[in-house]
């Protein structure tokens, strides 16, 4: 069995203050009078594994009573929790993520503490959990949420945008139970499932006894109902025979959650590399609503810490919350809507923010990212909603949602839309980066939209640290639908063409190409880049649309410079079977290739003396298959050929037609979930001496259940091939593979037609 000690701390604004006192082996309690107890030690340990059935408490072994023997028990301070993938860790202090972590459900926390003079008549817990808790005072259950039962784990959930909201609960009726010397609060911290990617117990209990008459003087009366112009926290006690418990809640008041939303966020200011440089990080909050908001009380639960002040926010207005109020207005001015100074600072490497209303109620909860423009990152642009009245706030989490701010330095405290054409107006169409033989290299620009649009002053690039190499020139336009070519020897390329600052050419290895708009001379916020890896000599990359709508960047059957593109180029050897979830044998897992050509295809570059190879992600591979050279492998036509993770498993389980080879591929698995895999051919060693590599083939598949992963929001993979028996199949060997219209769940055939 797993155990730790830890030491609680308690905060409360009420009548009772707990603080940490000494190396923070005890707490002690003080009152507006001053000190009248101790707090002893917090101790918890973890309930045993799952596996085991939880703790099995035995007689005399009874946990939370105040004689049990907590002395093998670990101490520590602060709120009890982990978090895989959420924001809880200013709510805790003792991290329990590999103790519980896919281990425990639960745990046992002991609250020791000294009361110099019991007789309270009134106790309050207040406590922040995720999942579920029962809680003991002196041995007596007092409060319990989300577990009913015999269990190791919560009955049920509580979640994460309520388990950061303090739950105030009213246990006066057990208020007797606070003794004069030694007393226990004990808690039973449950989770679920056991494998959660979060946990949180962070307890306070708050007494006090209550005067019989005294009413605050700017108390008042509940004789009518009360008008709350704005979201207020309201406090409130009856008077009988005495004063009752304080209860106290928060009142939401207008369209806070309908109609508020986070337009910009500019996380990393222009980096100039001087670390003295003032912060200039802000958020642009809008009202997307019909009428005027007060954000009273609304508040920023993780990335930043605010807590909104009453502030009218009209429709259609925008406020701002700024990391240094005097830097921002020495770079913005004064007189922009700043509606407070945040703490905190915005990651420059992405993080989440959380916005909840005055009552807890999520607005927006979303992860940013870096990586999704490279011009907001340190080059001085922000991130700004697309469109915020349209935009779904489940979507913000994603870069579809999002484009750079039209002007570097963003537009704090207005809206920008218009002032750059909207992204995906013009593409990057088609290239070609292997021209040996056949002329220079190019780059074709596509308008996507019903208008002409103006060039002039764009720019292009093969460099993310200097994206301004080459500047199209003034009156240069696109008319609408239509596709212009930048050739190298002619633009790009060409030192006597007076917008090439930076002659370029593209690598036949691999690399970006940028698009940039621009306006005397300096970039603005429109943004493209295209990603392609190496490719064989005359043989064009484009843009290749799939059956959900999104694109692709591919090879092509043939080069097609200012005309539409022409179709994927497929084979001569594709990926036909996937089995990446056996349903008994976990490691029979297997990929089929076949020749679809009608010629024999020799899985070895003898010029270039380097195999074929299969991989999962190319760039970071877990697992890695060179074809065997000696001797080389070589596919007549219509031949398949199985890679697989272990040949006797693979041979336990499925019998394959005489004479088909079958390789293993050994360290590593396919991902049960979604997973990239790629057959490539060698290409030429670059500068650094590594192999660059030719794709071949290529297939993202899915299991059906991962919708955050596609723009629709929908997962189009057959969930049958997920461990139910089926493999994924390819549907026309000879059409384009990366696409979920071209593959079903069906019955496995390795090494036979589908």
């Amino acid at each position: 069995m797993r155990s730790l000690r830890i030491v609680a701390l308690g905060y409360s604004d009420r009548l009772l203050v707990f603080y940490e006192r000494g190396g923070g082996s005890e707490l002690e309690l003080f009152a507006a009078r001053g000190n009248i107890a101790t707090f002893d030690a917090m101790k918890f340990r973890l309930v045993g594994d799952m596996s085991a059935g939880g703790l099995q408490v035995g007689e005399g072994d009874v946990w939370y009573a105040n004689s049990f023997n907590d002395s093998a028990w670990r101490l520590g301070a602060g709120g009890v929790g982990y978090e895989a993938g959420t924001g809880y860790s200013q709510y805790f202090a003792i991290d329990v993520l590999a103790e519980m972590h896919k281990k425990n459900g639960s745990c046992y926390i002991r609250i020791l503490f000294t009361v110099a003079k019991a007789g309270f008549s009134n106790l309050t817990l207040k406590v922040r959990y995720d999942d579920g808790f029962v809680a003991y005072l002196n041995g007596a259950e007092v409060a319990r949420r989300n577990f009913t039962g015999d269990h190791s784990v919560a009955t049920s959930a509580n979640a994460d945008s309520s388990a950061v909201v303090q739950e105030n609960i009213d246990i006066s009726d057990y208020a007797n139970l606070v003794w004069e010397g030694a007393n226990l609060l004990a808690i039973h911290g449950l989770n679920t499932p056991i494998d959660s990617s979060d946990f949180l117990i962070s307890v306070e209990l708050v007494a006090g006894e209550l005067s019989q008459g005294a009413v605050s003087p700017t108390a008042i009366p509940y004789s009518a109902p009360i008008s709350l112009a704005r979201s207020t926290h309201i406090k409130a006690r009856a008077f009988g025979t005495r004063w009752s418990a304080l209860n106290e809640t928060v009142f939401a008041v207008g369209p806070v959650t309908e109609s508020l939303r986070i337009s910009e966020i500019m996380y990393h200011p222009a980096d100039t590399g001087n670390p003295d440089d003032p912060n200039t990080e802000y958020i642009e909050l809008t009202n997307i609503g019909s009428q005027s908001i007060d954000l009273n009380l609304v508040q920023f639960t993780n990335g930043i810490d605010f807590l909104f002040p009453s502030y009218a926010l009209a429709p259609g207005g925008f406020c701002l919350l700024v990391k240094d109020a005097a830097a921002f207005e020495a770079r913005y001015g004064a007189g922009l809507p700043v509606a407070g100074q945040y703490t905190g600072s915005l990651n420059n490497a992405g993080e989440r923010l959380a916005l909840v209303d005055a009552v807890g109620k999520v607005i927006l909860d979303f992860r940013y990212e870096d990586n999704w423009f490279d011009i907001t990152d340190g080059m001085g642009f922000s991130l700004t909603v697309r469109d915020a009245k349209t935009a779904d706030p489940n979507g913000f989490g994603g870069k579809s949602a999002w484009r750079p701010s039209a002007r570097v330095g963003g537009t704090p405290g207005r809206d920008d839309a218009g002032d750059v054409p909207d992204l995906g107006a013009v593409v990057i169409n088609e290239l070609l980066a292997s021209s040996q033989g056949s002329g220079p290299d190019w780059i074709e620009l596509h308008n996507t939209t019903d208008r002409r649009i103006d060039l002039g002053g764009w720019f292009l690039s093969d460099d993310a640290d200097n994206l301004m190499k080459y500047e199209i020139a003034a009156g240069t336009s696109i008319r609408a639908g239509g596709y212009i070519v930048f050739y190298e020897d002619e633009h790009f390329g060409n030192p006597g063409d007076p917008g090439c600052r930076e002659p370029f050419a593209l690598s036949r290895d691999g690399e970006t190409v940028y698009l940039h708009s621009g306006a005397e001379g300096a970039l603005t916020g429109y943004s493209e880049q295209e990603k392609f890896d190496a490719v064989e000599p005359g043989v064009s990359l484009g843009r290749y649309q799939k059956s959900g709508g999104t694109y692709n960047f591919v090879a092509l059957v043939e080069p097609t410079p200012g005309e539409a593109n022409a179709g994927p180029l497929v084979g001569p050897v594709v990926i036909n079977e996937i089995m990446y979830h056996p349903d008994a044998v976990a490691d029979a897992e297997y990929v089929e290739l076949l020749n679809i050509s009608d010629e024999p295809v020799t899985l070895y570059d003898a010029d270039r003396k380097a195999p074929w190879r299969f991989t999962d992600d190319p760039e970071d591979p877990g697992i890695e298959l060179l074809v065997p050279t000696h001797p080389p492998v070589t596919l007549a036509a219509g031949e398949y050929l199985l890679l697989v993770k272990d040949a006797g498993l693979f041979g336990s389980k499925y019998t394959v037609p005489p004479g088909v080879k079958v390789l293993a591929w050994g360290r590593g698995s396919l991902a049960n979930g979604s997973e990239k895999i790629q057959l490539s051919k060698p290409g030429d060693k670059n500068g650094q001496g590594d192999r660059t590599w030719i794709r071949v083939d290529r297939v993202v598949y899915s299991d059906g259940s991962h919708p955050e992963d596609f723009a629709d929001g929908i997962d189009p993979w057959p969930a049958k091939a997920d461990g139910q028996g089926s493999s994924l199949a390819r549907i026309d060997p000879a059409a384009y593979g990366n696409d979920a219209a071209n593959w079903k769940a069906a019955a496995p055939s390795p090494g036979a037609a589908n």
